[in-house]
Formats: structure tokens, sequence, C-alpha cells
């Protein structure tokens, strides 16, 4: 009995996956792709390929500049630069279903006003092309 609980408890981990994301792929002020849909236990990697940029969380009203640190209880990689040939990445783990909005907070939200933004998780009504729209606008 307890080997099978135990068994059942290691199913959602070795169902878990890793989604990547680029960020700033060929010189370019994007996270590709713009949007994802992840299951708790799920992680997702960002991968920095050029200039300095971050992933940070912030509301899809309001999304640019990102609050510093990003919003309470969700993520924010800092600044990490690809110059040079390095490709740093950050995973964050997925602890939730709820829609989470990520921008660039670098030249203070200036990357989040130019469209880099992407969702993760988004419904029927907080898509990314909304949630495009809100940065552009902000």
């Amino acid at each position: 009995m307890r080997l099978l609980a135990l068994a059942l408890a290691l199913v959602p981990a070795a169902l878990a996956v890793d989604i990547p994301v680029s960020v700033g792929a060929e010189n370019s002020f994007a996270f590709s792709p713009t949007s994802i849909t992840a299951q708790v236990g799920d992680t997702v990697t960002f991968t920095f390929i050029s200039r300095n940029h971050s992933a940070t969380t912030t509301t899809f009203e309001t999304p640019c500049p990102p609050p510093d640190g990003g919003l309470p209880g969700q993520f924010d990689t800092g600044f990490l630069s690809a110059i040079g040939g390095e490709t740093p990445s950050v995973t964050i783990p997925i602890t939730t279903t709820e829609p989470q909005f990520v921008a660039c907070a670098q030249a203070a939200g200036g990357h989040c006003r130019i469209g880099m933004v992407m969702v993760i998780n988004p419904t029927t009504e907080q898509t990314f092309d909304a949630f495009l729209a809100n940065a552009l606008a902000s």
C-alpha cells in the first residue's frame, strides 16, 4: 500500500514539462513564444539570447513598467545580459494555472511599451493580443 501511495505521489513530477522561452532572439525585443499554457509542476526556462532583458511579472491592465521585483508571489529574473556570446537562463516553477503576465522591465519599461511581453496561461478574456494592446498603449 505504501509503495502504491509513493508511486502515485511521483506521477505529477513525471508528467511535468519544461517549456523553453527565448528572450531577445535574433536581436529582437520579443519573447518567443509569446503565449504558453503550463500546468502546476511545469517549469518555464527563459533563455536570454541578446541584449540585456528581464522576464518580470506585471498586471494585465497596466503592464508597463513592470513593478520592481515583479508581482508578489510571482517572479522577476532580474536583468540578464546576453552580450558577449553568453546565453544565461533562468528556470521558473509554475505554481498556479492562473494567468501570469510577463514583460521586460528594461529601459524603465521601454521594452515593455514596444511590445516585449508574453502571457503564461491566457484566458479567453485575457489573451496575448489584449495584453499586447495594453502594453503598447501604456
